[in-house]
């Protein structure tokens, strides 16, 4: 399959990177807290049925290192890293060339 060329606005980048910096943020501090000793609860109405930390904490970590991939890919991306640089496009090789 070839390469499928998608413009997406600086802006709209850049408000994915806030809020995925922002769910980075709330795991980090939700395992802070499981580490000073709080627990989540499974449960209904109120009444805890059992104890999710374990599990949550899995969710929490996967969270942050599936995070710290995407913005360690942002960053190579941006600063222009030698695996992304873009390469000069011959002429003829994109659909809208063929029309001019």
């Amino acid at each position: 399959m070839g390469e499928i060329e998608r413009l997406v606005p600086s802006g709209v980048i850049e408000q994915w990177v806030f809020h995925l910096r922002r769910q980075r943020s709330r795991a980090q501090d939700a395992l802070w807290l499981l580490d000073q000793g709080y627990t989540i609860h499974d449960g209904r109405n109120g009444v805890p049925s059992a104890d999710a930390s374990d599990r949550w904490r899995g969710e929490q970590q996967a969270i942050v290192e599936e995070i710290n991939h995407l913005l360690e890919l942002y960053d190579r991306i941006n600063l222009r890293s030698s695996e992304f640089i873009v390469a000069e496009r011959t002429t003829g090789r994109r659909s809208t060339d063929a029309k001019n």
